[in-house]
Parts: structure tokens; C-alpha cells; sequence
């Protein structure tokens, strides 16, 4: 039997010209993918050569695999390990830190039993199911999109940039997005306990979930939380059982290293678009002065204590405002990870929709302001304007904090509406 608060509620839509948008939006989508199909025809020979991200979890499995678990996080370990499979992109780039959690490696060890071509191109089909399977779970939050927009559903996350920088860098960010998706859906049904789970399974990338966990540390989510706890305890014992107890204590220290040294195309704040790029993103920071490193700490706090003064968790029925409460969350906790890059904004694929959804609904209504930072949001050219022509991804986190303020705005906003209704009636 099917929840309730899982069924699709589908209403005959309100949008004038529907057909008009549904076009208009549909070749805008078509319009994003042949831009990210020219651009992995242009870095096909990238790929092949194996100078994609992928490479990391492809060498953490293997040296796992060969019994070398034990010094997983040792450099020249790691490099020898990729020469043997991405040569040329060694010698043309360097090699590539596994910088990710032990247990992370469990999940890739069924690759490591293909040519790593043939492991790259299984992982680029699981992370388009794991897209599909993060919409399809939260269906019955998108009612006008499926119902209404059905091939939008289809085409807008693949329209997105940071879902096809993902895909063609074979990162795990597309998995991260669907465990915040299945975590929304458990908060929505107030199953706390379940949204910890799966986002403690999302602990691989830390620094996008230990800033939810503040938020919901601020709102007193304690089973979620608990959740997330059962689950750390459990990554860590796996951890610990795959490289030792010495190993999985020097892995604070490498990822610190790793982010201090700031090594040419690993370590980039300049193309982050986050907090971090904003901050110390420029000439003469490397490394940045601790004033500056002291204002991302605070501005990072504060930050994450606004947002969580937009959401109310405990209060689900008032639908429009908590998903853009959860929305304005979640573009907090990617704003303060501290190692945030294009790939890693897979997980705002999930607010958009939602906001996208709520534009389509009420497209006569909605502020052409929204209208506008959604547009610049899915506009791929901006992506490759600000990271290959000025080298400065950063910026693009102006575009992330201006929706994330306007979400709010528009939700305090359609509170005061409802407010000043009641007292009419």
C-alpha cells in the first residue's frame, strides 16, 4: 500500500500558455546537455587517458585489494598505483590524492575487478540511475513538474552542470544527492531516526553533511542525529578494520595537508564556489592570513545559524515553507563545506527541483527574480565562463548565497501573506 504522503497529487494547472513554457524550458534543457556533450567530446581524450577524479576510488580499491590498506593515505603508494593504469595522466598532471574516508572504499571494490575503462563507464550507468532513483523518490514533492513537465523531470538534471561535471569526473557526489533525498522524504514523514541513517551514510563527504548536522544540532533533531551516530560508529569500525588503527589516524592529518599545501589541480579555492573560494579564493592567499581564515570561521557559523532559523522541522504540514526552509539548509551546508567544488553542488539539485516545481505551479505569480537565479543556476555557459575563462568558480557563490536569501525572503514573505488572510477571515 502506497503512503499517503507518497502519492502524487496531480491538479489540472493554472499556467497560462503551458505548452508555450513547457517548450521554452524544454529547449533550454536540450540546449544545457549539447553544451556538456561538446564538452566531453573536447576532454574525451582526458578521459580515456584516465585523468578523471574516478582514478582516486580506482586506486584506493586496488591498494586495498593488493593488501596495502595499511598505508592507504602514503603518497608515493598512491602514485604508483596510478601509473599503472593512467600513465599518461600522471605524467601530464601529477597524480590525484584518495582524500575520502576508508570505509568510502567498500563501494568501489566490485570495480576494481574491470579495466579501469570499463569500471569508469559502470560507474558513469550507476550514477545515472542513483540520479533517477533521487527523483523518484521525492516525486510526490514535485507534483506540477511530474504531472504537468514530465520530460523537464527527465532533462533538467542532466541539463545541470554540476550533475554532468559529476558524471564525467565519475565522483560520488550523484550518491550524496540521493541520500539527502531519501533523508528529506524521512523527514517529511517524521521518521528522524531514518533521515540519520541516511545521512550518515553520507559521512564519505563529511563536509557537506556535518554542516546539516549543525543545523539540526541548532533545531534539536536528537533522533536524527542518533542516527547519524550509529551509523559514524559503524563507518568507523569499518574504517578501522580495513587500515588499521595507525592508518586511519593519520588520515585527519593527510586531508589537512592535502587542503594546506593547496597543490596545483587538486586544491583550487579559486574555483570553489563556496565560502571558502569567496574568502581566500585570490592572489596572495596561499596560505591565506589567519584573519581572513578567522572571518570564514565566523561568517561559516553564522551562516549555518541563519538558516536554521528559516526551517522548522517540527511543523511538516506548513508544506511551501518547510521544503524552502530544508532548501535553504541545505545551500548553507554546501556554502560552508569546506571543499566544495562543481561536482559537489550536485546535492543542490534537489532544492531546485523543489523550487522549480513551486515556479511552475504558480509561474504568473512567481518573482522574475526567482525566475532568474533558477536560470542562472541550470545556465552552463556561466560554469564554464567562470572556471576556464577567469579561473574563478568562487564567484559563482554569490549566485548560491543571493538564491539561498531570496528563498527565505519569499518564505517569510507568503508567511505574512497567510497571516494577513487569516485576520481578514
Amino acid at each position: 500500500m502506497v503512503p499517503l504522503a507518497d502519492k502524487i497529487r496531480c491538479a489540472p494547472t493554472l499556467i497560462a500558455n503551458v505548452s508555450r513554457i513547457r517548450f521554452a524550458l524544454t529547449t533550454f534543457c536540450f540546449g544545457m546537455i549539447v553544451v556538456h556533450a561538446a564538452l566531453y567530446w573536447v576532454a574525451r581524450s582526458q578521459i580515456l587517458s584516465g585523468s578523471p577524479d574516478f582514478r582516486i576510488f580506482y586506486t584506493a580499491g586496488r591498494m586495498l585489494r593488493s593488501g596495502e590498506g595499511h598505508v592507504l593515505y602514503a603518497d608515493d603508494v598512491q602514485k604508483k598505483i596510478q601509473r599503472e593504469f593512467a600513465g599518461a595522466a600522471v605524467a601530464r598532471g601529477g597524480p590525484l590524492p584518495y582524500n575520502h574516508p576508508p570505509f568510502e572504499v567498500l563501494l568501489f571494490l566490485p570495480l576494481i575487478y574491470l579495466p579501469y575503462l570499463l569500471a569508469y563507464g559502470a560507474w558513469f550507468l550507476i550514477n545515472l540511475l542513483l540520479v533517477a532513483a533521487g527523483i523518484y523518490c521525492v516525486r510526490s514533492r514535485l507534483p506540477t513538474l511530474i504531472c504537468n513537465f514530465g520530460l523537464i523531470a527527465i532533462l533538467a538534471p542532466l541539463a545541470f552542470f554540476p550533475i554532468a561535471y559529476a558524471l564525467m569526473q565519475g565522483q560520488d557526489s550523484i550518491l550524496l544527492l540521493a541520500l539527502y533525498s531519501l533523508a528529506y522524504m524521512a523527514l517529511r514523514r517524521k521518521q528522524d531516526l531514518h533521515a540519520g541513517v541516511w545521512l550518515g551514510l553520507g559521512l564519505f563527504k563529511f563536509h557537506l553533511v556535518l554542516p546539516f548536522a549543525f543545523i539540526l544540532l541548532l533545531r534539536r533533531r536528537w533522533l536524527t542525529l542518533i542516527g547519524m551516530f550509529l551509523i559514524a560508529c559503524v563507518e568507523g569500525i569499518t574504517s578501522w578494520l580495513l587500515v588499521g588503527g595507525r592508518e586511519l589516524l593519520i588520515y585527519p592529518r593527510f586531508v589537512w595537508q592535502v587542503n594546506r599545501q593547496q597543490s596545483p589541480g587538486v586544491i583550487v579555492p579559486a574555483n570553489m564556489p563556496n565560502l571558502r573560494g569567496l574568502f581566500t579564493g585570490w592572489s596572495g592567499m596561499n596560505p591565506p592570513p589567519h584573519w581572513i581564515e578567522i572571518g570564514l570561521i565566523l561568517a561559516s557559523v553564522a551562516l549555518l545559524v541563519w538558516a536554521s532559523r528559516q526551517w522548522a522541522p517540527d511543523r511538516p504540514t506548513d508544506l511551501p515553507n518547510w521544503d524552502i526552509g530544508f532548501s535553504v539548509c541545505v545551500f548553507a551546508a554546501y556554502l560552508v563545506g569546506y571543499h566544495s567544488y562543481n561536482q559537489d553542488m550536485s546535492v543542490l539539485l534537489l532544492p531546485l527541483l523543489l523550487a522549480l516545481d513551486r515556479t511552475l505551479a504558480g509561474w504568473t505569480e512567481t518573482s522574475t527574480v526567482l525566475k532568474i537565479l533558477l536560470g542562472l543556476m541550470f545556465f552552463s555557459p556561466l560554469y564554464l565562463f567562470l572556471t576556464l575563462r577567469l579561473s574563478h568558480q568562487n564567484l559563482f557563490s554569490i549566485v548560491l548565497l543571493c538564491f539561498a536569501a531570496y528563498l527565505a525572503f519569499s518564505a517569510k514573505g507568503q508567511s505574512r501573506a497567510w497571516a494577513s488572510t487569516g485576520r481578514e477571515l
